[in-house]
């Protein structure tokens, strides 16, 4: 999967991204469709929408694994490093929910990143 194909893979899961994805700067690599999905993702988390964050959640994975190179390489640069920012915010039972339902292979990525931060 190239960055074109991931958009309408986004699109598919939350259709107003759409007009996001419709200023082309923001089309035209895989770190910036990961950066869009990424800001819809955290209004998701704000409007505490469960059952759609868990359809993202899932669909980043898929992201993840079926990606070319610069789709993983964006994910982990942006998503999986967002992800603290992400859930910063959250009340506590939100931000386990939101931790207790990323796919294992992003959660992996994530805590790899934190280990590895030394953090």
């Amino acid at each position: 999967m190239n960055h074109t194909e991931a958009i309408q893979e986004i699109i598919k899961v939350i259709p107003e991204s759409q007009e996001d994805f419709k200023e082309n700067y923001k089309t035209n690599n895989s770190f910036m469709v990961i950066n869009v999905f990424t800001k819809q993702i955290k209004k998701i988390i704000q409007s505490e929408n469960e059952t759609i964050l868990i359809r993202c959640l899932d669909k980043m994975n898929d992201i993840y694994k079926k990606g070319d190179l610069a789709l993983k390489n964006a994910v982990e640069s942006v998503f999986i490093y967002s992800l603290d920012s992400l859930t910063f915010s959250c009340n506590k039972h939100y931000k386990n929910l939101i931790l207790d339902k990323i796919p294992f292979e992003l959660q992996r990525v994530y805590l790899h990143q934190v280990y590895k931060s030394g953090i």
